[in-house]
């Protein structure tokens, strides 16, 4: 982090030694500064409780007018945009949100300030420019690979802090989530159409708000919704929601003449984990489990936390053997992870599964689940760290 502050640090005064500021760059300045405060009062709310939610790199969509700054003004100017508009989020929006710290939002601040700098040297080179200038179709695949340049600076950077600091990581956790990162090219793609309506129609500026504001309810939207289906402390579906995509799919399955597999499983010993080193080590047991589950299945296939120490798997259009298969997949995936007990000491966790398949282990969904429970009973009686399968199968 402080790398990446000390090279914007460097980045900004050798720009300033070089650039040419005139008195139109300074009321730009000015503009495009009083459109980003005015665009993050009219969210302020809602913007505070996204940034309840985040749990991955955050899109707070200054980027329209950060990248706009970019691509307007010269590099001292654009670097005092971003450290405007991000002071302003900090005072009036993150301020005492739990999570969100001073250091980091100056560490975000000289990640921006990067990123518009290398989206602002690849615009020259690709000679777009002054924006607007040009309307030709190299014009437009050259503001394509400005916007390509800022997000994939601004991720990179983002993405390698979160890897050197975190002892355990996922791609989500590095890259974010898919819709986050689409909110990001879209709040990007809106930064150009600012820059160009700054430069040539500024009264129609206005226009820009109505759709961000729409991006941010969206957004938060779409973040609740994440929230009541999904577990907080594993990231899997809880059971409600797992239960309403499981009938539906077993329904599909029935009527369509398919099959599919449910593989449930129990982290072993828990409770033991949780009285010798803590709840805390039990949670990351629980969510190490969680990540080598979602490591093995499909992206179609239905993870769900039952509660404790239970997880559940759907798995549609298995056959019996390709649910053993999984099953053997998962335990070994989490037999092979280690928690963090303390500094530099790890507790090893094992699960025991239960598998079986529909329609051999019964006619209904609940005959399936109770096949697997008792798949689960004889994996725990026959020593633990095992898989089961359903006599039916």
């Amino acid at each position: 982090m402080l790398l990446v502050e000390a090279a914007a640090i460097a980045v900004v005064v050798c720009a300033t030694v070089s650039a040419r500021v005139t008195p139109d760059d300074l009321l730009r300045c000015l503009l495009v500064i009083g459109l980003g405060v005015a665009a993050a009062e009219m969210a302020r709310q809602v913007e505070r409780r996204r940034r309840r939610f985040a749990d991955t790199p955050h899109v707070n969509f200054s980027s329209v007018w950060t990248l706009a700054a970019a691509l307007i003004l010269p590099a001292p100017l654009a670097a005092v945009v971003v450290g405007a508009l991000y002071a302003h989020l900090w005072f009036r929006s993150w301020r005492g949100v739990e999570g969100v710290y001073a250091y980091r939002t100056v560490f975000s601040v000289c990640n921006v300030i990067l990123s518009c700098q290398v989206a602002a040297w690849c615009g020259r080179a690709a000679g777009v420019i002054p924006i607007g200038h040009d309307r030709s179709l190299w014009t437009g695949l050259g503001v394509v690979a400005v916007v390509a340049t800022y997000f994939v600076v601004n991720s990179a950077i983002v993405g390698s802090v979160i890897a050197l600091s975190t002892a355990t990581w996922s791609p989500k956790h590095l890259i974010g989530r898919l819709n986050e990162n689409l909110l990001e090219l879209a709040t990007l793609c809106m930064g150009v159409v600012a820059a160009l309506l700054i430069g040539q129609l500024p009264g129609l500026l206005v226009m820009v708000f109505v759709p961000l504001y729409a991006l941010h309810r969206s957004a938060l939207v779409r973040q609740f919704e994440q929230a009541a289906r999904t577990d907080p402390k594993t990231g899997l579906l809880n059971i409600a929601t797992w239960r309403a995509l499981a009938e539906a799919e077993f329904a599909r399955a029935r009527r369509l003449g398919i099959t599919f597999g449910i593989v449930l499983i129990d982290v072993d010993r828990l409770g033991k984990v949780n009285d010798a080193h803590g709840r805390a080590v039990g949670d990351e047991a629980l969510r190490s489990a969680s990540a080598a589950l979602r490591s093995v299945v499909r992206s179609d296939d239905l993870c769900g936390h039952l509660g404790s120490d239970e997880f559940v798997v759907m798995l549609p259009g298995s056959d019996a053997e390709s649910v053993v298969a999984v099953a053997q997949r998962i335990r070994e995936r989490v037999a092979s992870a280690e928690v963090e007990r303390t500094r530099g000491k790890h507790v090893e966790i094992t699960v025991s599964i239960g598998a079986a398949a529909f329609p051999t282990a019964g006619p209904e969904l609940n005959d399936v689940m109770f096949a697997a429970d008792n798949a689960v009973f004889a994996a725990k009686n026959a020593g633990r760290n095992q898989v089961k399968v359903s006599g039916a199968m």
